[in-house]
């Protein structure tokens, strides 16, 4: 399998193309804006700069993948809304060339999105639930999966993930450890927390209080699995069980032997709070994995499974084997 990575050097991206290449032995392809990888690479680079639709399809003309797995988007909240001309034909436009592309060459599209499609004020949503999005990137990604849809001949999988955390791959400098108004990076800056036995502060308001956590290789592995099915529609590929903030740092702290003690509840800081006055943040977001667990032949991790693996991936990178 051919695979075409967007994205490769984030979070997301990296475990895509690491699971790819360790698990499903596939040839991979990473668009590259910015910069390179850290370290030896074993896939090809294609530069590419996604505002630039005539190249999009331009590449996937040339690399010809199976599967466009689009990773890539733009994560700096308060610049999406003050400049959201630019962002929109990034996130939406970008999409939609790429969704062109792909039925040209008969590719199948997979389209990351996220739970924050949703308002965060449903008790409980699935798949299927209807949309209803606080913020311009949670708008977003809604369009752009309204467009996939309604899109003839096309083959694709809306992928969600949810509070993604882990280690980035291709650029691991880059790796995240700090704590976020979204659940995404929580283990993380938990884990760097405990290990160097600092006060863990867990923000209580205006931020996303509960979510499905998603390991970073875990939704990878639901992802590439997406890509060789062969319906179209939305999946949950992200973890199967919902957790609020203060009780994954409760679990954070039992599988990595962390000092419980060490764990507050704060207030936002100042700065955070200031920077994301008018940004709203879905509240709590607790969702099903129900039918993307049939539809893709098995169940993404549980909280715990999740941070047990977490685990051993950390402590592989700490000792650099």
């Amino acid at each position: 399998m051919r695979i075409y990575v967007t994205g490769g050097t984030g979070l997301v991206g990296s475990n895509v193309i690491k699971v790819a290449q360790q698990h499903y032995q596939a040839e991979v392809i990473a668009a590259l804006y910015g910069p390179p990888p850290e370290g030896k690479i074993t896939y090809e680079l294609d530069p590419l700069d996604i505002g630039d639709h005539a190249a999009i399809r331009a590449a996937i003309q040339r690399y010809k993948p199976n599967a466009v797995i689009h990773c890539a988007a733009l994560l700096d909240q308060v610049k999406l809304h003050t400049q959201r001309r630019w962002a929109w034909s990034v996130m939406v436009e970008g999409t939609r060339a790429f969704a062109h592309a792909c039925r040209e060459v008969d590719a199948r599209l997979v389209f990351i999105s996220t739970d924050w499609v949703f308002d965060g004020r449903e008790p409980f949503v699935n798949e299927d639930s209807p949309p209803f999005p606080v913020n311009f990137y949670g708008v977003m990604k809604m369009a752009s999966e309204r467009e996939l849809s309604a899109m003839d001949s096309l083959r694709y999988g809306v992928g969600r993930l949810a509070g993604v955390y882990g280690l980035n791959y291709g650029i691991p400098s880059l790796t995240r450890w700090e704590q976020g108004v979204g659940f995404g990076d929580l283990p993380n800056y938990c884990a760097d927390g405990f290990a160097k036995r600092q006060p863990v502060r867990i923000w209580s308001d205006h931020v996303n209080e509960a979510a499905n956590p998603t390991l970073a290789s875990d939704g990878a592995d639901m992802l590439l699995r997406l890509a060789q099915h062969d319906q179209n529609g939305i999946f949950h590929c992200f973890g199967s069980e919902s957790i609020s903030r203060m009780d994954i740092a409760q679990r954070t702290a039992a599988i990595f032997g962390g000092d419980p003690s060490l764990i507050q509840a704060a207030p936002l800081d100042d700065a955070v709070r200031a920077e994301f006055a008018a940004i709203p943040v879905p509240f709590r977001t607790i969702a099903s994995t129900d039918k993307t667990t049939a539809a893709l032949g098995r169940k993404a991790f549980t909280v715990d499974e999740g941070l047990r693996a977490f685990k051993q991936e950390w402590d592989s990178f700490k000792t650099g084997q």
